[in-house]
């Protein structure tokens, strides 16, 4: 059943939680972990905090349960096509092109594969989304640091709607970008647009079904004491046009979007826009999972990379209708010219997603058979953990253990 359309938590906007300890990552992850993947023993005193080995095999393990829905259903539905031709996550890092190379970057001191097909799908794919988001990190603090050095004022503005469980999540994206078309080419918004803004698009599932909203950094002139009632009138007017929402003025609808629509913060930096883009929390993957198993967590929203994970009832459906909707949306969007201001070079997600373009150390090459039992054995993960903490002859042991 359900949930009341205008529930509390349908427009509250989270904020960030604190940073647990390793302790707590490492519970979480362990408890979700499973044993998929052969073990190999390794010394305490490895410089891998096991915190971070156990979100990227959190990220392996979503990774590998998206390839198997994604090729059931481009088998399903496509059965004449190669399911990679049909989704490319069910290729990205698992088709190898020959040998399958391991490199070691000293500059990040961590391991990556070289010679794997990529994705570069930052909806899709667990392991792609996360890459992407890390380098994108550096581009967004540059851009804080530049404004403020101008004189600029930075504010985070984020914008949402309404929404019911029984709604699409096409129909909703179709809908909200036209009521943000109508939003900015509006008389009002174009007295109170920024010199310049980021923009994120972000979808999360709940009790209400999918919520879309964004959350955009504002690069001011100065600070705007009415930019927030001006700007949700603006919105809602938008959003009734568009279909999102029919509230009359008065109406119980009405006070609760204008309370909540959009919501301004001043004064954010990086970490305060990042903690608000949905898998990119400070608590890391781990903790997160967990606590989309819970009912607050269920009620609130999670990512949905989260349904890989939790594989509750419904969750590969709700999945797939995720993958297909977002394909071809950005999530990351910057006004004409920002960039080249700030002085960030353009890149595209695909082109980060490729590790094997960034300067780093051989240790060695997999042959094709060595690739197939690590992708049978689902020690992808793993291997780099190895090669992060003893260089090649820790591969060649695991290689051995795994045979």
């Amino acid at each position: 059943m359900c949930v009341p359309l205008y529930d509390k938590d349908t427009w509250m906007i989270l904020p960030p939680a604190e940073k647990p300890s390793t302790g707590q990552s490492e519970a979480a992850g362990a408890a979700l972990l499973g044993t998929t993947a052969k073990s190999l023993n390794t010394p305490a005193e490895s410089p891998i905090s096991r915190a971070v080995k156990a979100h990227r095999a959190l990220r392996y393990q979503a990774h590998s349960q998206a390839r198997q829905w994604l090729v059931a259903q481009a088998k399903a539905e496509r059965p004449e096509k190669y399911p990679g031709d049909v989704f490319r996550t069910a290729d990205c890092r698992y088709v190898n092109h020959g040998d399958v190379g391991v490199n070691y970057s000293a500059q990040h001191q961590a391991a990556h594969y070289a010679g794997l097909v990529t994705c570069g799908s930052v909806w899709a794919c667990p392991v792609c989304a996360s890459r992407i988001q890390q380098r994108r990190r550096g581009e967004i603090q540059q851009a804080i640091d530049w404004a403020k050095a101008q004189g600029y004022t930075c504010a985070l503005v984020t914008f949402t709607f309404p929404h019911q469980a029984w709604q699409r999540l096409r129909d909703l994206l179709d809908r909200q970008a036209e009521a943000f078309r109508r939003l900015r080419v509006s008389r009002g918004y174009k007295r109170l647009r920024p010199t310049g803004l980021i923009r994120s698009l972000e979808v999360t599932h709940g009790e209400n079904g999918w919520h879309p909203h964004t959350h955009e950094l504002w690069i001011m002139d100065s600070h705007e004491t009415r930019l927030q009632p001006d700007l949700s009138e603006l919105w809602l007017a938008a959003c009734r046009k568009a279909g999102l929402v029919d509230a009359p003025k008065g109406s119980h609808l009405w006070g609760a979007f204008m309370a909540h629509g959009v919501d301004v913060k001043y004064d954010m930096d990086a970490g305060d826009y990042l903690a608000k883009q949905d898998d990119s929390r400070s608590w890391g993957f781990a903790d997160e999972v967990s606590k989309a198993t819970s009912k607050a967590g269920r009620a609130k929203g999670v990512h949905p990379h989260h349904f890989l994970v939790r594989k509750a009832q419904g969750d590969r459906e709700r999945y797939i209708e995720y993958a297909k909707g977002m394909k071809g949306k950005r999530q990351l969007y910057w006004t004409n010219g920002l960039k080249d201001r700030v002085g960030i070079t353009d890149v595209t997600d695909e082109v980060l997603a490729q590790e094997d373009r960034e300067a780093a150390d051989l240790l060695g090459r997999l042959s094709p058979d060595d690739w197939k039992m690590i992708r049978g054995n689902d020690a992808r993960a793993e291997l780099l953990d190895c090669a992060e903490f003893g260089g090649w002859p820790a591969v060649q042991a695991l290689l051995s253990a795994l045979r």
